[in-house]
């Protein structure tokens, strides 16, 4: 299992408390790490219903399965040649961020334009100030509660290791090399 598979599922244990019945939270009711859907010991999943009842070792699985799903909306939002250099941190809290929120949606088109940049502290300051209006419909102690975890999400994005793979230029270099070797050989 991946790195930021491990870590995000870390995050969000942490962010979204485990609760084994179905509760209503904005628009679903949600179990388990703040889910909307169930998945069952053979891996069939479906939405929450109410009255549902989960354990921690289900609600784990349902959370395997869909932080890898957000993170394949992420990754068709921002652009896979964006996403696979980004540390695993900063991949996790991102995750965090897109969960959290049910994926990027329209209002947060500054973070996926910061994310492209592959600048960890734009990206973080990003994150900060597109968020910092948001939720407005939400009493004062939720929204608060809200920007605190981005500000967490921030912070960890900002202090992960900056990744500097890309594209290795060198690499352009082989089949150079494969021609030089192959003349010369030929020559003698």
């Amino acid at each position: 299992m991946s790195d930021q598979y491990i870590y995000g599922a870390e995050l969000l244990k942490k962010y979204e408390g485990f609760n084994p019945v179905a509760v209503w939270d904005v628009n679903a009711y949600r179990i388990g790490y703040g889910s909307d859907t169930i998945t069952s010991a053979n891996g069939q999943y479906r939405k929450v219903k109410k009255g549902d009842q989960t354990t921690q070792d289900q609600a784990s699985k349902d959370l395997q399965r869909r932080i890898k799903e957000f993170e394949q909306k992420l990754i068709k939002q921002v652009g896979a040649e964006y996403w696979q250099p980004l540390n695993y941190q900063v991949k996790a809290a991102l995750i965090s961020l897109a969960y959290n929120y049910g994926g990027f949606k329209p209002s947060l088109t500054q973070t996926i334009a910061a994310i492209q940049t592959g600048n960890n502290k734009k990206i973080a300051q990003t994150i900060l100030s597109e968020t910092k209006n948001h939720n407005k419909k939400l009493n004062e102690n939720v929204r608060t509660a809200l920007y605190n975890r981005r500000k967490k999400e921030a912070a960890i994005i900002e202090a992960a290791p900056q990744e500097t793979k890309g594209f290795n230029k060198k690499l352009l270099l082989i089949p150079l090399l494969i021609g030089v070797i192959y003349y010369i050989t030929k020559k003698k």
